[in-house]
């Protein structure tokens, strides 16, 4: 009975050891569970690091939008892409004036802008905004469009003789805008899925 009771137990042990349990793989993404901040971040440290490193200067410091690296323009881009373009140079000025430097926004009105129902200091406008500015040197970079995501780069650049003061360059996902929808690519074209399954 003893005998009989060990075969047993060491059957049902024997049949454990040999039991293959199946191994998940998930399959790669390149969406991001990060917001934009996340990226810009990473691309602040690498450029205003290189600064303090060669002890450049950069007394005042204006922020451009971000532009697509084969045109330099966002007149024929859609308006998924000016956002990204605009959010990057908004998150950089931040940037920028975290890590001490004198930050100029030529944006600001003349004078600010009552409406009903909200005030309003930035603008656009040429004629609304004064052109002066002290800032002698410029934030801006470029962006490429990748399968699912684009490559920033980003530049300080000092306008009196168009020096390259620092220079650097990240990976921003396509969803970093959008985090809870899907993003599909067709062609050459990134097209956002709601929760609902619509095409955006």
């Amino acid at each position: 009975m003893k005998a009989m009771l060990w075969l047993l137990v060491l059957g049902l042990l024997s049949a454990c050891t040999h039991q293959v349990r199946p191994v998940v793989q998930q399959a790669p993404t390149a969406l991001s569970t990060y917001s934009l901040h996340h990226y810009t971040t990473q691309l602040s440290e690498q450029l205003f690091m290189q600064l303090e490193a060669q002890r450049g200067r950069a007394e005042g410091v204006a922020v451009a939008s971000f532009l697509p690296v084969n045109s330099l323009s966002l007149t024929h881009t859609d308006s998924t892409e000016r956002q990204l373009a605009n959010q990057l140079a908004e998150n950089m000025l931040v940037h920028a004036r975290q890590h001490g430097l004198t930050v100029y926004d030529y944006r600001l009105r003349n004078n600010v802008l009552l409406t009903a129902d909200h005030e309003q200091a930035l603008s656009r406008q040429l004629d609304a905004i004064d052109p002066a500015s002290d800032a002698d040197t410029l934030l801006t970079g470029t962006y490429t469009q990748m399968d699912d995501g684009w490559l920033v780069n980003v530049r300080l650049i000092r306008l009196q003789n168009k020096q390259v003061l620092a220079a650097a360059s990240g990976y921003v996902p396509a969803n970093v805008l959008w985090p809870k929808q899907q993003v599909d690519k067709r062609g050459d074209t990134l097209y956002r899925r709601s929760k609902s399954g619509e095409i955006e």
